[in-house]
């Protein structure tokens, strides 16, 4: 209570320096004054010093935790909210298929500026919304992050890393501990059903069963593409809870997309990711702390799972 009490402290000290202008006696609130003119600062100026502060306060992180976990819990996803979801989707594999053979088959990774960076080692992140990706979709009662990342590993080959990355059963191992369980479940070609316990322990914590549809598709000459679609996601109880319970839905992840696209070129493998993730809509209460906070975490997660695919891709033993 101290923390949110620290917030609605903050929200208070907007309005007194609004009023005064001047205050002497509350030196962070320096900024805001004018020369005793009163304060002269936009909305999103002042939403964006408003967040600083619960930061620094280390209220911010606490808020949004208790804002969403404090929600009612909801028993499903809510089938508009699916369906909406799933025409997102769509409209997103509709563009990658016709990028496959084109110029535009990586988008993070137009130039050679880029292509550079990741060539030394980073992991390039851009939100969907920034690179135009963003179908014009709106979701009832949920929302959608939707960002891509890219990364490059030195002296490998497409022929060398497929066996690994087609080896769910050994997955966990190499994404722990985000993954702490992987099993291929069937196989039919170029098809795997594929099972996978899935951690969160960034802002919110849970505990999820996803079942997964992976299809590997060669676009031509040095190029891969690799579509993962969440069948169904459930909420566990725990880490060590049994395959097949189902505990508290908070409605934090209702459906995860990945769309991996492999280009072979300058001596070894440049690595896309797109991911889709679903979750409930924010709480009216939360409005202006949620944004920024769930940005933040998607990217990192985002961010995780490429390096633990390059993990798994530069690893021999990855195949056995």
């Amino acid at each position: 209570m101290a923390r949110v009490a620290r917030v609605l402290t903050v929200t208070r000290d907007i309005d007194d320096a609004r009023i005064c202008g001047s205050c002497p006696d509350r030196p962070e609130l320096a900024r805001l004054k004018t020369n005793g003119a009163g304060v002269q600062m936009s909305s999103r100026a002042m939403v964006s010093w408003l967040i600083e502060m619960a930061v620094n306060h280390g209220t911010l992180i606490s808020v949004f935790c208790a804002g969403v976990c404090n929600s009612p819990a909801v028993a499903a996803a809510p089938p508009a909210t699916l369906n909406a979801f799933d025409g997102y989707a769509a409209a997103v594999e509709d563009r990658i298929r016709s990028d496959s053979s084109t110029a535009n088959f990586l988008r993070v990774l137009p130039d050679e500026s880029k292509r550079a960076r990741v060539r030394k080692g980073e992991v390039l992140v851009e939100s969907g919304q920034a690179l135009g990706l963003k179908p014009d979709i709106a979701i009832p009662n949920g929302q959608v992050q939707h960002w891509v990342g890219a990364a490059f590993l030195q002296n490998a080959t497409l022929d060398g890393v497929l066996p690994r990355l087609r080896n769910y059963d050994n997955r966990s191992r190499y994404m722990m501990p985000e993954i702490i369980a992987s099993r291929l479940k069937d196989l039919q070609g170029d098809v795997f059903q594929v099972y996978l316990r899935l951690v969160e322990k960034s802002i919110l914590s849970g505990v999820f069963d996803l079942d997964l549809r992976v299809v590997y598709q060669t676009e031509g000459p040095g190029r891969l593409a690799i579509e993962s679609r969440s069948m169904s996601v459930v909420a566990v109880s725990d880490a060590s809870a049994p395959v097949g319970t189902t505990g508290k839905d908070q409605g934090l992840l209702w459906a995860l997309n990945h769309y991996w696209r492999i280009l072979q070129m300058d001596g070894g493998l440049y690595v896309e990711c797109e991911a889709l993730v679903l979750s409930r809509q924010t709480p009216v209460l939360l409005g202006w702390i949620a944004p920024p906070v769930i940005a933040k975490e998607a990217r990192g997660s985002l961010i995780k799972t490429i390096r633990a695919t390059i993990r798994i891709m530069n690893s021999p033993d990855a195949a056995n």
